[in-house]
């Protein structure tokens, strides 16, 4: 079996202008904004899913460099790759881990979900080889229907769980709704976590660390911050609809290329795969290098971009590499100008609020579109 590598871009070695762009300093100011509003409790900074798309080695340092003590991640493969780029503070598998993957936790210092039994024998084998304790946290499924032991059966299922030499140290939820207006279910879960966490400590089990709050919780539930609240889409400045924050929304990302061939074709001159476009008369056509496998979409029922702060139209299919858009409202446009996909040019801005509703999906999915050949420039 193979596993793909990554593309590893050097800066002198990118030679396509398609690209990323990362503001570092709005990763900063999102990290303190939010740090300042949880108060007392400690900000987990989720970064799975390459940090949601910027990067999660990247990321990660530059939250480490301002004081965040705890990383969020969905796999062990990410936890690991933090422990390699030299994260060497808190961080936590929020995921369901395979069985396979319990010795590398332990050896590596990874604190984990645990929310079965089975895993829990897994670990409590792995701790044994390696006489080093599992550190978990317990997972409660309030009511999201998904990982976690339920609330009637979590007093007994920690007291299992001490009594194989598990390192219980916290214990968290996930919210099904708490990103909606009506946070009536949300209340609901969180009791039932609490009954949970107070039945194992009654139990005579100690809970030190205990969080439910995600990002739209942190916005909207201040009373449930407790010991600890994990955001990923506001460290991004990914908007949450319908929810006000007490700072400014600071997107960090801007997609960008440039126009490498301009081409004047008559009229009823064919475009692109199929042919489904025509000039309708004489057309200034521009070709940018990013196509469907550089998040491109063909998903997108009428996708723009922009050129000397001019929204233009793409025209003709989308193909895997390539692009072509109207350039006959910007006379002026020249091979090698900058393309915004998302971002700002001039007085006009495409953002990914705008890219995201056109797609009709969610941000972490439109993101999650640009792949790894989309080198990424932290500026």
């Amino acid at each position: 079996m193979y596993l793909a590598e990554q593309f590893k871009f050097k800066e002198n070695e990118c030679y396509r202008p398609t690209r990323m762009e990362i503001n570092t300093q709005f990763v900063r100011e999102n990290f303190h904004d939010i740090r300042k509003l949880a108060g007392g409790s400690e900000v987990i900074a989720v970064v799975k899913g390459n940090a949601y798309s910027h990067g999660i080695i990247p990321i990660a340092k530059i939250l480490y460099e301002e004081g965040c003590n705890w990383f969020g991640v969905a796999i062990i493969e990410e936890a690991l790759a933090l422990r390699d780029a030299g994260i060497d503070r808190n961080i936590l598998v929020l995921g369901a881990a395979p069985r396979s993957g319990a010795e590398a936790i332990v050896s590596n210092n990874i604190i984990c979900s645990c929310g079965s039994l089975e895993f829990a024998s897994a670990l409590a084998e792995a701790g044994n080889k390696l006489s080093k304790r599992a550190r978990v946290h317990i997972k409660i499924d309030s009511g999201m229907g998904r990982l976690g032991f339920f609330p009637d059966v979590a007093a007994e299922s920690a007291r299992k769980l001490f009594e194989m030499g598990l390192s219980i140290e916290g214990a968290f939820t996930h919210f099904a709704t708490s990103e909606e207006k009506n946070l009536d279910y949300t209340r609901w879960q969180f009791g039932r976590f609490m009954e949970a966490v107070n039945s194992i400590e009654a139990s005579g089990i100690k809970i030190p660390f205990k969080h439910v709050c995600n990002s739209g919780a942190i916005l909207s539930c201040p009373e449930m911050y407790l010991d600890g609240v994990r955001t990923g889409k506001m460290l991004y400045g990914i908007p949450l609809p319908g929810k006000s924050r007490p700072f400014p929304l600071r997107t960090i990302v801007e997609v960008k290329t440039a126009i490498v061939d301009i081409k004047t074709l008559p009229p009823r001159s064919g475009i692109s795969y199929g042919l489904k476009y025509t000039t309708r008369g004489e057309q200034k056509i521009g070709i940018i290098p990013m196509g469907t496998y550089d998040g491109f979409t063909r998903l997108n029922p009428n996708p723009e971009v922009l050129v000397r702060g001019v929204r233009v139209p793409a025209v003709g299919t989308i193909c895997m590499d390539h692009t072509m858009i109207d350039l006959t409202d910007v006379p002026d446009a020249a091979i090698d100008d900058e393309v915004v996909i998302i971002g700002k040019q001039g007085n006009e801005e495409i953002t990914l609020t705008e890219v995201v509703n056109k797609l009709n999906t969610i941000y972490s999915q439109t993101l999650a579109l640009f792949p790894f050949r989309m080198p990424r420039f932290y500026k």
